[in-house]
């Protein structure tokens, strides 16, 4: 067998990632496998009168990249780690990495954070081929109701599925639970003389969904403890609800396509804008790569 597919961190010139950099060297540790650090530059252009030539840029990102370094073998001292530089944008240069894991931070800016990880985070999931992982900065949390768990947001067997498989082998990893979620609302009657979704009725078919989703995932990790929570919300509130204090948040993601915005759909982009803990996208691309590579 050869090396394992590493986790692929990226980083950026002003520092904000070093939250998901330590992130990703313990999840690194937990599977066994090497932390690849990556920094994304835009290709050289010919130095103007008040622009940094290409040495100076090279002494920042080196010193960028060292730091980092540091920083993840702090956290885990035996695990392998590279870094290199890949001349590109962040989004498509880290969704091309062969890994088994792309985690990815959000800078920590106030009420443009959103923008952010729509920009980076949202564009990195809906490319990848594997599992992205968007780490938020550190912050003190009143923990939820899934404290130290792994959170799912389910919506039925089939969509699910991957995002299913990736919160069991992670709940499994940590020695954890998962709380798979899923969220309804009745449907409102179309005008104010028709008749609306029967609640009662509405609501049982959501249980059975969910039940159906969880019950070969079970069979499959007897060893990790489930809970169902059925939540009358929307989605995205929902999940962020739940994900305070979190070990982990797994969604699924519909996106197909190279137009960021709308490839995730509106609530894996309300998730990743407002989420409490690291959150991981699983795309409909993504394959879960844990094992090593055949020699």
């Amino acid at each position: 067998m050869g090396e394992p597919d590493p986790v692929v961190v990226g980083v950026d010139e002003v520092g904000s990632a070093w939250d998901a950099v330590e992130w990703a060297s313990a999840e690194a540790a937990a599977r066994e496998c090497p932390l690849a650090i990556v920094h994304a530059c835009s290709p050289p252009v010919a130095p103007g009168p008040f622009a940094p030539g290409p040495e100076d840029a090279g002494v920042v990102v080196e010193a960028l990249l060292r730091e980092a370094r540091e920083r993840a073998r702090r956290v885990a001292p035996e695990v392998e780690v590279t870094s290199r530089t890949i001349v590109g944008g962040p989004a498509p240069g880290l969704a091309s990495q062969h890994a088994q894991l792309v985690v990815v931070g959000t800078r920590a800016l106030g009420r443009i954070r959103s923008a952010i990880v729509g920009s980076v985070g949202v564009a990195v999931s809906s490319r990848a081929t594997c599992p992205v992982v968007v780490v938020p900065p550190w912050g003190e949390v009143d923990p939820g109701p899934s404290r130290s768990r792994v959170v799912v947001g389910v919506e039925g067997p089939v969509r699910s599925s991957p995002a299913l498989g990736v919160a069991f082998g992670a709940a499994a990893q940590r020695g954890v639970g998962v709380t798979a979620l899923h969220a309804w609302c009745p449907r409102p009657p179309a005008d104010l003389g028709g008749i609306g979704d029967d609640p009662a009725a509405t609501e049982a078919a959501a249980r059975h969904r969910l039940a159906d989703a969880v019950t070969p995932w079970r069979r499959r990790f007897p060893d990790v403890d489930v809970r169902l929570r059925l939540v009358p919300d929307d989605p995205a509130h929902a999940l962020t609800g739940e994900s305070a204090g979190a070990a982990l948040l797994v969604i699924g993601s519909r996106g197909h396509g190279c137009v960021t915005g709308a490839l995730l759909g509106a609530v894996s982009h309300g998730v990743l804008r407002h989420a409490r803990c690291p959150t991981s996208v699983v795309g409909p691309a993504a394959t879960v790569r844990r094992r090593a590579r055949a020699a």
